[in-house]
């Protein structure tokens, strides 16, 4: 075939592609603007026949008339779409029963993806709270002369992780982006860098706090108030629907 020849009948069947993809999108805007009567009108007798099935079996599991319908209101747009291509509703679906079960139990959102930055701050704060009570905790029982060489006064712990939970949170949501979304690893590096110097200062100055104001509890004090603070992190994980774990990513 000559080439110009070939040519010309590719561009025929690019332009016949994009015509029908136009058209396509056309139908499917004016079956989404349908009213709910237009788009009944338009059910095929085996469609329609489904429908009558499900709309009595949602009433059969406790729905009244007005609730089936309207979940049978909120599938017709769906429908109608697959029906053109040659899906009936029995196919996109499954049978009634399964369909009637999908409707009603339907599963709950997802709670494990990333919470707002402050909800996994509060989270993963309470968390280092209770990490490191429990620590020294168990370094007070384990050492004779508790002091600030092997012990860090209830400020100190507070503070800590405050900062440790507001940085994980960050570096955690940094890390969850896309690479084109993502600052450069060198200014999340530098970032974590300063975070670190910022915790050692506030260690250093903490420690030389009078013991009124930041003192050493004792051990059985850090281990009820680990104790404390897991629980009101659960209360709070609980309250909130919140399943997504900082250190695994999901």
């Amino acid at each position: 075939m000559d080439p110009r020849k070939k040519n010309q009948a590719a561009q025929q069947k690019q332009q016949v592609r994009v015509q029908k993809k136009a058209q396509q999108k056309d139908v499917q805007q004016k079956i989404a603007q349908a009213s709910t009567d237009q788009l009944q009108a338009k059910l095929s007798k085996r469609n329609e026949d489904y429908l009558f099935r499900l709309r009595k079996a949602l009433i059969a599991q406790g729905k009244t008339a007005a609730q089936a319908q309207t979940l049978i209101d909120s599938l017709l747009v769906e429908i109608i779409q697959a029906q053109i291509q040659g899906t009936p509703a029995r196919q996109l679906y499954g049978t009634v029963d399964q369909k009637v079960n999908a409707l009603l139990n339907k599963k709950p959102e997802n709670t494990s993806r990333m919470p707002e930055f402050w909800k996994a701050s509060v989270d993963n704060s309470l968390l280092f709270g209770a990490l490191f009570t429990v620590m020294y905790g168990i370094v007070g029982f384990t050492t004779k002369h508790p002091d600030r060489s092997n012990q860090s006064g209830i400020v100190t712990i507070i503070l800590l992780s405050i900062l440790w939970g507001i940085l994980i949170t960050w570096f955690t949501q940094q890390m969850q982006q896309a690479r084109s979304k993502r600052q450069p690893i060198w200014r999340i590096s530098l970032i974590l860098v300063f975070g670190l110097l910022v915790m050692y200062a506030i260690m250093f100055i903490t420690t030389i706090l009078p013991p009124v104001i930041n003192p050493i509890l004792n051990p059985w004090l850090y281990i009820i108030l680990a104790a404390c603070a897991y629980g009101a992190r659960w209360l709070f994980r609980h309250y909130y629907h919140i399943q997504y774990n900082s250190f695994t990513g999901r």
